[in-house]
């Protein structure tokens, strides 16, 4: 092999480890990924596009899932690319496809927000690669009491 192939091979090697060490680390949700008014935008959304399905409280129905509980955890350890992929593809049913991006954003935020994620400064961005970077997590379980310690 030429010494010039060598030195390509070397540098196309460099720039793939470069790239990958350039990527962001991911963030979770648990870091407050949205904002509150991107969140309440998403609250009037969700009751004029998805509470009649999915019910006024997120209860859902015997035809629909609930979006609160176990809705989290069904998402989590997934980016939130995939939950707001999902919604901008295939909700609200009667309409699927018809949220603009900005929309899928704020009903993200919404059930983000029901599920005890806290909100941060920034609003959820509509991007795929930012969405990407972001994986769903529920919300910390609150810490058990500790016991009283008894001493005799």
């Amino acid at each position: 092999m030429s010494m010039a192939r060598h030195l390509a091979r070397a540098l196309l090697a460099a720039g793939a480890l470069a790239v990958g060490a350039a990527a962001p680390a991911p963030i979770s949700t648990r870091q407050g990924v949205y904002d509150e008014a991107q969140a309440q935008a998403g609250a009037r959304l969700y009751a004029t596009r998805c509470a009649m399905c999915h019910g006024r409280m997120r209860e859902g129905t015997y035809e629909t899932p609930a979006l609160q509980d176990r809705f989290i955890a069904n998402w989590s350890k997934a980016p939130v690319k995939n939950l707001y992929d999902y919604l901008a593809r295939a909700m609200p049913q009667f309409a699927p496809g018809s949220l603009k991006p900005e929309e899928t954003a704020q009903i993200v935020a919404y059930l983000l927000k029901a599920n005890a994620l806290p909100s941060g400064s920034r609003p959820l961005p509509v991007d795929g690669p930012a969405l990407a970077r972001i994986m769903l997590e529920p919300a910390a379980a609150p810490l058990a009491p500790k016991a009283a310690s008894r001493t005799k």
